[in-house]
């Protein structure tokens, strides 16, 4: 996105003060002054389009399809996700955060981008080769071989003509965290991240900004995958 070399956008929010600011006012400074007016003001860093999928696709992991995932996709096509793009992250995310997830996300993106005309892409991007399912698994788990490398990663992933690669690692990444898999998936996962495109500095805002949606301990843990692989 050409947004992550623009000047950065102060982003202004109430809500904490409006909701919450005389019952909790420090958590409403935190959420209006810090969450927003610091973190996803550094849109310059992280644009605002991808700041929206580490977002929408950590809650989904986490299991939070409130109001809060409706407002998230809602702020999501206002900030430049397009209605292709957000049918690819949701597909993408029932592979990595469940089938029964990706349902439950369907109705919302239905009804924030229902007017909004699909592109209908008919060419498949940049065509993914995987053979880890068939070398790992190919005797054992046969028909889950085929699936990971044939259709996860041979057709999902392939559609990166509709969601860039660097995109569809964030969407991969988010859905980890925020399901709390924090193994050497997700450092594979971080890897290929590098390979796409994602840079040290835009890695450290996703990570950064999962602090606040997936939560601290979770930040902590993956920063030393993070910290090893942009070191290499």
């Amino acid at each position: 996105m050409d947004e992550k070399k623009s000047t950065a956008v102060k982003i202004v929010q109430t809500a904490g003060r409006d909701s919450l600011g005389d019952f909790a006012p420090e958590f409403a400074r935190y959420n209006d002054d810090i969450l927003f007016g610091e973190v996803w003001s550094r849109n310059d860093i992280l644009s605002l389009h991808d700041r929206s999928i580490v977002t929408i696709c950590s809650l989904v992991g986490a299991g939070v399809l409130t109001d809060a995932l409706k407002y998230h996709i809602q702020t999501a096509k206002k900030n430049g996700v397009t209605r292709d793009e957000m049918v690819e992250i949701v597909t993408q995310l029932a592979f990595y955060a469940g089938w029964p997830k990706a349902w439950a996300v369907f109705p919302m993106a239905k009804e924030v981008y229902g007017g909004d005309a699909a592109q209908n892409f008919k060419n498949v991007g940049e065509k993914i080769t995987q053979t880890a399912g068939r070398k790992v698994l190919g005797d054992f788990a046969p028909e889950f071989a085929r699936y990971n490398d044939d259709i996860l990663f041979g057709e999902v992933w392939s559609r990166n003509d509709i969601l860039s690669l660097h995109d569809r690692s964030i969407v991969t990444i988010c859905s980890l965290v925020g399901a709390g898999v924090l193994t050497d998936a997700l450092k594979y996962h971080i890897q290929t991240a590098k390979k796409n495109g994602v840079t040290r500095d835009e890695m450290v805002e996703i990570v950064t900004q999962l602090a606040f949606y997936a939560g601290w301990p979770k930040a902590w843990a993956v920063f030393p995958m993070v910290k090893e692989v942009y070191s290499e």
